[in-house]
């Protein structure tokens, strides 16, 4: 029983363990802070990846605009197991012109409600107050077809973007898309802003725009044609399997992808670079656990005298050894569960302090064109903060292992003999 209350003494009078049990903190709190950071990211860029590419996509190989037998294609997709929906895109690259201004956009030709059965197109949409059959509506004598631009298209002053709606081109504007139609021709059709929408992807919600899937097809110049078919199915993890069934049932002629297969690439990248992140972190940890073993090296050296008296009283290699592991993982569970707390309340309150920072300096550490979210994704795993927490308190332990055999094997008789 005295081995505690020795450690506790030993814990609680020498500031040097107090620095220990901070660095140990400070580990743990970056630890979690970056990798919660870092796995929220990964999740919502998934599924908002889903939620825009859909789980499967069909496209024709032989041009952007070649796919001329899309719903002969639909009625039989429509039959397969796991298939909920399936939906026809018209897609391309053209020149906006909004108010006398001209940015470069990607229109997305959609039937709009087949298009909400196949990806969030409802949501963006929803919270400002609008529904998929409004994109069909028509306007003027000229029966002028109706488009959505993403929230950062429509931008005019910086403002919240259902709060204030004045910051944003209003509805029943005209905007005019400019495409080339076939090789050599340039093709431009008027529309009318019937809303806006947000994704909270940045890049999506800065460059894209909805338009009717007919108004599209005579835009580009391909009245019976489309750019591919959307899929949606009843779970996005049979997207290989449908994938490698539509790309043998269809042939050669076709190109099957899953969401995955569009992105692979980007979040192959975002994937390397989490676990890169958790490497580097851990050397934090590792320097966390050096710091321990200085320290309680440092303890044995200034305490020698008592080590001596504790043994000429009777204690054993087995008690002093003891008594510099438990306070080796004192300072590990302490420190783990500071961190663990002050990490959790930064995870919490993030894109809060992101937000008063930027008020006060006007700097964003997580600026959305580069991050692509609108606000800082978090995503916290129990199980990733039992087993940081877990390396931490290992460590120290394991830090403290060599202090301890010190402390161990020193000769009461040569401590005392000058005392």
């Amino acid at each position: 029983m005295y081995k505690f209350f020795v450690a506790l003494r030993y814990l609680k009078k020498k500031k040097s363990s107090y620095i220990a049990i901070a660095a140990v903190a400070l580990s743990v709190m970056t630890y979690i802070v970056v990798l919660s950071v870092m796995g929220g990211f990964d999740r919502e860029l998934r599924t908002r990846i889903r939620g825009t590419l859909a789980h499967v996509i069909i496209l024709k190989i032989g041009g952007l605009y070649a796919f001329d037998n899309y719903k002969e294609v639909v009625e039989m997709v429509k039959g397969l197991e796991h298939v909920k929906a399936c939906a026809p895109f018209v897609e391309g690259p053209a020149l906006a012109r909004i108010r006398g201004n001209r940015e470069f956009a990607y229109f997305r030709g959609i039937d709009p409600v087949q298009e909400a059965k196949v990806g969030d197109f409802a949501s963006y949409i929803g919270k400002f107050g609008k529904k998929p059959e409004d994109l069909l509506k028509v306007h003027g004598e000229t029966k002028t077809a109706s488009i959505f631009g993403g929230t950062e298209l429509l931008r005019l002053l910086p403002g919240d973007t259902e709060k204030q709606p004045e910051c944003f081109i209003p509805e029943g504007e005209k905007v005019t898309l400019v495409t080339v139609k076939g090789w050599d021709k340039i093709s431009v059709k008027p529309f009318v802003v019937e809303g806006r929408f947000q994704s909270g992807m940045y890049d999506f919600d800065k460059t894209f725009v909805y338009i009717p899937l007919e108004a599209a097809q005579e835009l580009v110049g391909s009245p019976n044609a489309v750019t591919g078919i959307s899929l949606q199915l009843d779970d996005y993890r049979y997207g290989p399997q449908i994938r490698d069934d539509l790309q043998r049932r269809l042939g050669p002629g076709y190109f099957v992808q899953t969401w995955e297969d569009v992105r692979k690439t980007f979040l192959r990248a975002v994937t390397l670079e989490r676990r890169v992140m958790a490497i580097i972190l851990f050397f934090f940890l590792i320097v966390a656990a050096f710091c321990i073993m200085a320290i309680l090296r440092m303890i044995v050296f200034i305490v020698a005298k008592d080590i001596g008296i504790l043994k000429a009283l009777g204690a054993t290699h087995t008690g002093i050894l003891s008594i510099f592991l438990f306070k080796g993982f004192s300072i590990g569970f302490i420190g783990a569960s500071i961190g663990v707390g002050i990490g959790l309340g930064l995870v919490a309150r993030i894109n809060w302090f992101e937000h008063q920072l930027y008020l006060i300096t006007g700097w964003r550490p997580f600026p959305p064109e580069v991050y692509y979210f609108d606000k800082i994704p978090t995503e916290v795993n129990a199980w990733g903060l039992a087993i940081i927490a877990g390396v931490a308190i290992s460590l120290s332990i394991l830090a403290s292992v060599y202090p301890a055999v010190k402390a161990a094997r020193l000769d009461p008789v040569e401590i005392l003999r000058y005392e």
